[in-house]
């Protein structure tokens, strides 16, 4: 048999779009930043801390009536980032990882991990304003809605932080633009707009769809439909997983990059909405315990500390890992710690810095045919836009039960960290009796797998039990904080991964792909033992997707959280967090579009409170 092209096995389908330019909203890319802390006022009714996701999302509601102002205070030098943001080709059009440059990433590496042959891993987050989601993949997802009901069942009773009081704010978040109708045909795309969608024309976060799909795909999602317990839901994000394509964080008039910045920031021009760049906040200012405002200073060089009031709050949106290292800064978090690092203990929080969670990655599962070749896709494809998502269950049938009841057995305080606090144990308990239960449901996604026109697959574990810290350096503690994830530290999370892997292996064994002759490459036919996939396991896989989450979380402080059902930090008055930190758990999918919709969810919350 010769070589073939994949585009002689299936159709090709390239479509243009051009019609769609004058349907879709379009705003001027323009912004006023203050580049010196001499420009800003003595006082702000808001000041938030961090122009990322969440941060300028807050901002960005918070003035837009003009009742109010708001300084956010942003780590990133704009200076310097200027030329290779708004106009660059890398971080607008060079598919998801292209604005992944140095120069717009914080420097951070964890500790080595034990379970991961002592390897440290890059903590990689975005430094730039609009944060991690001008660097991120593009991957537009949110979770199922178990997903996010878990989180008002370990919130406490009379929660509303479950899927239907997230669905308002997701559909309040995102101007949705469906596939167009050639694509939608040809590859079976199925959506439904009103359910879980918005198409506000004052929403300027797009969810859309490239005009170019591989061939390829069709045939690695045909390969599914024989696959035991996978479903084909109507649309990827009405709250059920399966096998679905999904958008892309992409406007869908020229195909960049959409997220914060080009959201909630340019073409934005209030007098009351300023935003000072190239500042590093060290610490909140308290009267007793109310939050009256801030200091920073220069985040690169020297120069003095310099201070701004709030008049109603203050709002950290400072991420997963500077929130709890500006709140231990503060005096807020795990008193041993504080004391050890000679800081005034102003509340004693010992979930701080705690319940540390990020998605586990394995690049590869790989196989190869040795009798098909690839070509590119056209430009219009910022990255993958069709996945199979899937709960214990599918993923392992005859061991799923098996994998939960011996999870559910472990005593919650065996695979925490050395004396971690009693009440940060009894949030793990309350963790580990929901996720049981969870692994027993086919809609509780354990493993993404994002699918390419290619053999095999990545896998993208969702929900690991594993739980790191985030804290600072007592020896340091202005320095970058001590991060540590603890990677596959309980060895509920080598069962999971296991399982993946079979899976994926069973997928590949499908008749469909008989002809084609795939050949596996990674783990590779000699790893057949659960014994020989750990230590394989161990050399490659990653703790993070770049998706940390939980360390300041929104559970009660019995439970070892950190702040309450409006997102107020317990012990302080007028201050809150909107970030990714307050999630009690990870979602089964990419996070941006969760802290949108948690960011939208704070702006209404906070309104309201004033």
């Amino acid at each position: 048999m010769g070589v073939l092209s994949i585009f002689q096995i299936l159709p090709l389908l390239v479509v243009s779009v051009s019609h769609l330019a004058c349907a879709i909203p379009t705003h001027a890319q323009t912004a006023t930043i203050l580049k010196r802390a001499d420009q800003i006022q003595d006082a702000y009714d808001y000041v938030i801390v961090g122009g990322g996701t969440s941060g300028l999302t807050v901002g960005d509601r918070l003035t837009a009536d003009g009742k109010y102002t708001v300084l956010v205070i942003e780590h990133a030098s704009d200076e310097l980032r200027q030329s290779l943001l708004d106009n660059s080709t890398a971080i607008l059009s060079g598919g998801g990882a292209g604005g992944r440059a140095p120069i717009r990433m914080y420097n951070i590496t964890s500790v080595p991990q034990k379970e991961l042959l002592n390897m440290p891993t890059n903590v990689q987050i975005g430094n730039l304003v609009g944060g991690s989601s001008g660097v991120n993949g593009m991957v537009f997802l949110r979770g199922t809605s178990e997903e996010y009901d878990i989180w008002a069942e370990l919130g406490g009773p009379g929660s509303t932080w479950n899927w239907q009081g997230m669905l308002p704010y997701f559909k309040k978040a995102f101007y949705y633009t469906p596939p167009i109708p050639q694509l939608a045909q040809a590859f079976d795309i199925q959506t439904d707009v009103e359910p879980g969608w918005s198409q506000d024309p004052n929403n300027r976060i797009y969810a859309s769809y490239p005009t170019y799909f591989n061939p390829g795909v069709k045939l690695m999602r045909d390969a599914f439909k024989t696959m035991p317990g996978v479903v084909f839901p109507k649309d990827c994000c009405g709250g059920s997983n399966g096998v679905y394509y999904f958008p892309s964080s992409m406007d869908p008039n020229n195909f960049t990059r959409s997220y914060a910045r080009t959201g909630h920031w340019n073409g934005i021009s209030r007098p009351n909405y300023e935003l000072l760049v190239d500042s590093k906040v060290n610490k909140i200012l308290f009267d007793g315990t109310i939050a009256t405002g801030v200091q920073f200073i220069p985040a690169r060089g020297t120069g003095d500390a310099r201070t701004v009031k709030a008049r109603k709050e203050i709002i950290l949106a400072a991420g997963s890992v500077h929130t709890p290292q500006i709140l231990q800064l503060s005096g807020i978090g795990p008193s041993a710690l504080l004391k050890e690092a000679r800081i005034e203990v102003k509340v004693d929080l010992p979930g701080v810095g705690q319940n540390f969670q990020d998605h586990g990655y394995i690049s590869s599962v790989g196989y190869k045919y040795p009798n098909i070749t690839f070509n590119g896709s056209p430009s219009s494809v910022s990255g993958p836009n069709l996945g199979a998502f899937v709960g214990l269950p599918v993923i392992s049938p005859s061991n799923y039960e098996n994998i939960a009841s011996t999870f559910e057995s472990q005593d919650p305080a065996k695979y925490l960290p050395n004396n971690t606090h009693a009440s940060v144990i009894a949030g793990y308990a309350a963790q580990q009796k929901a996720y049981a239960r969870h692994m027993r449901s086919p809609q509780f996604t354990f493993l993404e797998q994002l699918i390419g026109p290619g053999p095999g697959g990545s896998i993208q574990s969702m929900h690991p039990v594993s739980r790191g810290t985030i804290n600072i350096d007592p020896k340091n503690p202005t320095a970058e904080p001590i991060v540590d994830y603890r990677a596959l530290s309980n060895p509920t999370d080598f069962d999971i991964t296991i399982a993946q892997i079979k899976f994926i292996r069973r997928w590949m064994a499908q008749d469909i792909f008989k002809p084609y002759g795939p050949v596996e490459q990674s783990p590779g036919l000699d790893k057949t033992s659960d014994e020989q996939l750990i230590e394989w396991i161990r050399g490659v896989y990653s703790p993070t997707v770049f998706h940390p989450i939980g360390t300041v979380a929104k559970t009660p402080r019995e439970r070892g959280g950190c702040v309450d059902e409006e997102l107020r930090v317990y012990g302080t008055e007028r201050l809150r967090v909107v970030d990714a930190s307050i999630m009690p758990v990870l979602v089964g999918a990419t996070t941006c579009q969760t802290v949108y919709a948690i960011a939208e969810k704070a702006a209404d919350l906070i309104m309201a409170g004033h």
